[in-house]
């Protein structure tokens, strides 16, 4: 048998099996290139999107140093309707959380941070608008639902913030022991030689030695 019949015999096997898998092979490509072209595209969207809301939250940020009212709403209302996936609206939402209490309207700041506890992406941004919103519930002398607000396991480096509301939240409940084992526990979660140590201290003092 000569090299030419061999290679004949190949290409004829060579054939058979593209008649068989030929469309499969050509789909799998198409599907590929499908896949790489997505990929591609989502990456260049969320990137889009990321710098865009960092503009708007420079905007905004510009706007509060100005005092534009207005145009804090109308920015921070923005990144949270149309750049919810994105750091900035949580931030957003925190900000326009701010300037609602400043201004009085305290349903607004509440319902402002809740969203960011609900759809900020970033574990930080979820904490300070708990800690706040747990604060104006403690305002409002709302205390049960402060204390099941702050009711969190991972803390994530806001230990002594959480404890310190624990125990500011358990003097308004008059449960004195509860509230210095929530400021001990504050004082000692505090990075070392903290200043803010001397508040606690302060705190416990004025609550006295206990049982």
């Amino acid at each position: 048998m000569s090299a030419y019949s061999s290679d004949n015999e190949e290409l004829e096997r060579l054939q058979a099996w593209w008649k068989t898998n030929g469309r499969a092979v050509i789909a799998g490509v198409v599907l590929g290139v499908i896949l790489v072209f997505a990929g591609n595209y989502w990456r260049h969207y969320k990137a889009a999107q990321a710098e865009a809301a960092s503009a708007l939250y420079e905007q905004m940020m510009m706007n509060q140093q100005q005092g534009n009212k207005d145009a804090i709403q109308a920015t921070g209302g923005k990144l949270m309707q149309d750049f919810a996936s994105t750091p900035y609206a949580g931030k957003a939402a925190l900000l326009l959380a701010k300037a609602s209490f400043e201004a009085g309207d305290v349903a607004s700041s509440r319902a402002q941070l809740q969203w960011a506890i609900d759809h900020a992406t970033e574990d930080a941004t979820r904490h300070a608008a708990r800690l706040r919103l747990a604060r104006i519930m403690l305002d409002q002398a709302e205390i049960e639902p402060a204390l099941k607000l702050i009711d969190v396991k991972d803390q994530d480096g806001f230990e002594s913030e959480y404890q310190e509301l624990k125990g500011d939240l358990l003097v308004k409940k008059a449960d004195m022991d509860g509230a210095r084992r929530a400021y001990r526990q504050a004082k000692e979660s505090l990075p070392p030689n903290s200043s803010y140590a001397r508040i606690l201290n302060i705190k416990l003092d004025d609550l006295g030695p206990g049982k």
